[in-house]
């Protein structure tokens, strides 16, 4: 089994490069961020982990987390975006190790696992390679806007509270550079797989 670690900043086209993968070469993909945010929900260990720690007041009236003031709290205290980390790595880590058990065991071939914190977690050990996807950082600043709704200072400290671009590609093993077109994407997919043997 050949497992690829997928990372890079945030809107930086990650979910692009998976689905080539799946639909091409048949990979069997995980995505880090649905995980979160399955843990997230009521019942869930990060949810409960959340309200022990910040209170009531990050529950809505509905029930669920209150997702855009959490944001806010993480982004504009690093103390608390270190608190998350603590809690949450561990976690998810245990789950996507269950996650590749599971693969082993159903001999699967090519598992990739997008991990937007790769490097900062500490996850290198688990892959046989890492690839870094990366966009300019005008772009990033105008998807995550268009995204989430933010303004471009909040944008902005989004993006610098990450590790920046040019470690990530320099610890990375394949780099792909997102120009906005799903043809050229693909092609450097293509390009980065070829000659690979599971």
């Amino acid at each position: 089994m050949y497992i690829i670690g997928l990372t890079g900043g945030i809107s930086s086209g990650k979910s692009a490069v998976a689905y080539i993968l799946r639909r091409f070469y048949h990979a069997t993909t995980l995505d880090i961020d649905q995980v979160t945010d399955w843990l997230l929900k009521p019942g869930g260990e990060l949810f409960d982990a959340y309200v022990r720690h910040f209170g009531n007041y990050v529950v809505t009236s509905n029930g669920v987390l209150n997702r855009r003031l959490i944001s806010e709290i993480i982004f504009n205290h690093p103390d608390e975006r270190q608190w998350i980390n603590s809690v949450s790595h561990p976690i998810l880590l245990n789950k996507a190790r269950d996650f590749l058990v599971d693969c082993a065991d159903a001999g699967t071939n090519l598992v990739v696992l997008e991990v937007p914190l790769l490097f900062e977690a500490g996850w290198e050990h688990l892959f046989d390679e890492i690839w870094a996807v990366y966009v300019t950082r005008h772009t990033q600043i105008e998807r995550l806007m268009a995204r989430d709704k933010l303004t471009e200072q909040q944008a902005l400290r989004r993006i610098k509270s990450q590790m920046p671009v040019k470690e990530i590609c320099r610890r990375a093993d394949v780099k792909i550079k997102n120009l906005g077109g799903y043809p050229e994407i693909r092609r450097k997919v293509h390009k980065a797989m070829r000659g690979k043997k599971f």
